[in-house]
């Protein structure tokens, strides 16, 4: 790959600015299995308040700004808010024949969509799309000018997605429902980037027609959307959507709690079908004869990194000792009560995920550590272990990990940052020794790729730096094959770990609780996408 090619890439890759971490993306509760199959517990107690008929019922904390998706960064907004009544061009594939983690996407708006050539890409918008009616707006069909505005009003120089469509150059409208993208560069995470929950269609009249941030909500998708002076979210199925079978239920009523405590109090008292909990609440409620999902985050979570550019970092085999120190199950389980670890990368399918074996290898072996220590001549070294403050389970987890280290020898001072000083100290200033954090969201394999693991990532703290590691990480940037990319991501996260730069500890996750009214739920929130919605049943629909 040319050189100015591969500096375009990394400069443009679709990780976030490492400045930006919105709070709302930090989970309360970092929890995720190894697997995705929900967890339930037979015999549900029946909800003492009987519920409307066909109405799934969810508990949910936070709010959006405004209703703007282009000019929006709300996961609110996206799992519970406008998001869900609109179409994208494509959207995560969901149900339970999906094996998760997944970031597979499949049409949405359009009813096929192809890759040309390696910098071009055509989608066909369906030819049953049509926009919703509005006071004064009767309904039409959705065409490809449509499409070209949505998209190149996400991309307005300012708003805070243009980095969505930063690898396309030009979007077109070949034929009345064909749209035509074509790329400054090869770009396999386009079709997932055109799947981000901010990627929504929207009718150029309303946008328009006043401030898109109050106006009504007016989509081709299968939701008419209300909010209450409240704050509650109702969506109703629009009885002209043209996918047949979709959405399942009737109507979605999203019910604001001003905390996961309220939430459950909601719940027990049958005035909600779902809600998010909580490990510690998730254990009385499992006694009460409830069920729960736990939802899978990628790119969310912790992040344990090293910092090779100073000592006693710079040398490969102190940083190894450091990794063969750590439990890191042990240190989920004392902490956040369930999870997983890995390398972080966002995978399409589970075939593209590190296996066990690499991760045992990598950790939990004290002898080792000690040994690795005495080849470097480096027994009883000291540094620093900045920990980011962002609740009680981060502090705990930290320190759970520093006493780990202390276990092998390594002379470990804790420094608890706030959220502010954390992320001024390691993702501006990277003043550090060793960290354990927060990392900023990162929704796509390119975005933790050349961003945070590449030599010339922009978010690349750690210093980290190996030609071959490089080399796969612009070979797996152009591959259009799922399956021979997937090859080369498990490569690099396998040499990712035997170089011993950072790893996430804890990949984020979310525990649903719901009654035995609730059926076919996908646990899986993609780029904080709501797809699940759709497709999730109750069992006293008509």
């Amino acid at each position: 790959m040319a050189a100015g090619l591969v500096g375009l890439m990394l400069l443009v890759a679709c990780g976030p600015d490492p400045t930006v971490m919105p709070t709302a993306t930090v989970p309360p509760t970092a929890t995720v299995p190894s697997t995705a199959t929900p967890t339930t517990v037979a015999g549900a107690t029946p909800t003492p308040v009987p519920p409307p008929e066909g109405t799934l019922r969810v508990a949910v904390t936070g709010a959006a700004d405004h209703r703007d998706l282009h000019r929006l960064v709300s996961e609110w907004a996206t799992l519970f808010g406008p998001s869900l009544s609109y179409n994208r061009l494509l959207r995560f594939a969901t149900g339970p024949g999906v094996p998760l983690p997944s970031l597979v996407v499949e049409c949405d708006l359009c009813s096929e969509w192809r890759r040309v050539d390696q910098i071009t890409y055509e989608m066909d918008v369906h030819p049953d799309a049509r926009w919703q009616d509005a006071d004064g707006l009767p309904s039409r069909p959705v065409t490809a000018d449509d499409v070209v505005f949505s998209l190149e009003r996400l991309r307005t120089r300012g708003y805070p997605h243009v980095a969505l469509l930063d690898s396309v150059d030009r979007i077109l409208a070949l034929t009345e429902h064909t749209v035509q993208l074509r790329l400054h560069f090869p770009d396999p995470d386009l079709a997932i980037k055109l799947a981000s929950p901010y990627a929504v269609m929207v009718q150029p009249e309303v946008m328009q027609a006043g401030d898109p941030r109050t106006a009504p909500v007016v989509s081709s998708g299968p939701w008419r959307y209300q909010q209450g002076l409240s704050g509650q979210v109702k969506l109703t199925a629009w009885e002209e959507y043209w996918r047949p079978g979709e959405p399942v239920v009737q109507a979605i009523v999203f019910q604001p709690a001003a905390s996961l405590d309220v939430g459950v109090g909601v719940l027990r008292g049958g005035r909600a079908d779902m809600a998010q909990v909580t490990e510690e609440q998730w254990a009385a409620l499992a006694q009460e004869g409830f069920s729960s999902a736990v939802v899978q985050r990628q790119g969310r979570g912790l992040l344990f990194g090293l910092n090779t550019a100073r000592a006693p970092f710079a040398d490969v085999l102190v940083r190894r000792a450091a990794l063969k120190a750590l439990d890191p199950h042990g240190a989920l389980a004392d902490t956040f009560g369930i999870g997983s670890l890995g390398v972080g990368v966002p995978v399409v399918d589970p075939s593209w995920m590190v296996d066990d074996a690499t991760l045992r290898a990598t950790f939990d072996d004290p002898a080792a550590a000690r040994e690795l220590q005495r080849e470097a001549n480096a027994e009883g070294t000291a540094f620093t272990l900045v920990v980011a403050n962002f609740g009680e389970e981060y502090v705990a987890h930290g320190t759970a990990l520093a006493d780990q280290l202390r276990g092998v020898g390594f002379d470990v001072t804790m420094d608890v940052l706030s959220r502010g000083a954390y992320l001024n100290r390691v993702w501006r200033d990277r003043e550090f020794d060793a960290f354990v954090g927060p990392l900023p969201p990162i929704d796509t394999p390119n975005g933790f790729l050349l961003g945070l693991l590449h030599s010339r990532g922009s978010s690349n703290v750690t210093g980290m730096s190996d030609e071959a590691i490089d080399a796969l990480i612009e070979a797996q940037a152009i591959e259009p094959d799922i399956a021979r990319r997937g090859e080369l991501v498990r490569e690099i996260q396998v040499r990712t770990l035997a170089g011993a730069w950072l790893f996430m500890p804890v990949i984020s996750a979310e525990r649903w609780a719901h009654t035995g009214r609730v059926r076919d739920l996908a646990p899986a929130m993609p780029m904080g996408a709501g797809d699940l919605w759709r497709a999730v049943g109750i069992e006293d629909q008509p």
